[in-house]
C-alpha cells in the first residue's frame, strides 16, 4: 500500500496513467458500438463520441508524459504490483467465464453484460487497496450499483432497437461512471507530473 511519499513515485504515476487511459478506452469501445447499433439516441451518439474522444486524448497525453519519466528505483515493488494485477485479472476472466456459462445454461441471456460489469466492478476493490487509489472504491461501487439496478429496474425482455436493453443501460452507466472517476485521476496525474518535472 502506498504511503504519502511513495504516492509521488514515478512507478505510481505511470501505473495511474495506464489505469486512467485503459478504462476510458475500454468503456468507450464497449458501450459506444452498442449505442450506435441500438439507434435509440441518434443525437446523443455524437455528444458521447465527442466526450469520449476528448477524454481519451487527454488521458493519452498524460500517459505519454508519464512514460517519459525515468523508471522508479523500486523494481521489486513494481514486479509485485504487476503480479498482483495479473492475478486479479486472471481471476476476473475466470469468474466471468464461469458466470457466463451459468447464465447461458439457465437461458439468462439478458443477465450477461450486467453480471460481467458487476464482476469488473468487484475487481476495482483490491486494486484500490494494492495501488493506493481510493477512488477505485468509488468506481467499483458505481459499477456494482449500475449493474444491480439494471437487473432490478430494466425488464429482461426490454429492447433498445436490436440491442437487449439491459446491455445498453448497464454499459452506458458504467462508461459514464468510468469517465467521471477518470477526471479525478487525470487531475491527480496533472499535479503529480507537474511536480515530477518541476
Amino acid at each position: 500500500m502506498h504511503t504519502p511519499d511513495s504516492r509521488k513515485d514515478k512507478a505510481y504515476i505511470l501505473g495511474l496513467s495506464i489505469g486512467t487511459f485503459w478504462p476510458i478506452a475500454a468503456s468507450t469501445g464497449f458501450s459506444l458500438p452498442l449505442l450506435l447499433i441500438s439507434g435509440v439516441w441518434p443525437r446523443a451518439e455524437w455528444v458521447i463520441l465527442f466526450t469520449a474522444v476528448v477524454l481519451i486524448a487527454a488521458a493519452l497525453r498524460l500517459l505519454v508524459q508519464a512514460a517519459k519519466l525515468l523508471k522508479a528505483a523500486h523494481v521489486k515493488a513494481r514486479r509485485q504490483a504487476r503480479r498482483k494485477f495479473a492475478g486479479i485479472v486472471i481471476a476476473e476472466i475466470l469468474l466471468i467465464a464461469l458466470v457466463n456459462g451459468v447464465a447461458f445454461y439457465f437461458s439468462l441471456i439478458s443477465w450477461l453484460i450486467p453480471l460481467d460489469l458487476l464482476i469488473v466492478g468487484l475487481h476495482f476493490f483490491p486494486l484500490a487497496r494494492w495501488f493506493g487509489v481510493p477512488r477505485y472504491h468509488v468506481l467499483g461501487s458505481l459499477f456494482c450499483l449500475v449493474s444491480i439496478l439494471t437487473l432490478i429496474l430494466v425488464p429482461s425482455g426490454a429492447a433498445a432497437g436490436p440491442i437487449i436493453a439491459r446491455y445498453l443501460v448497464s454499459s452506458l452507466g458504467c462508461a459514464a461512471s468510468t469517465w467521471l472517476i477518470s477526471i479525478g485521476s487525470m487531475l491527480e496525474l496533472q499535479r503529480l507530473l507537474s511536480a515530477a518535472v518541476g
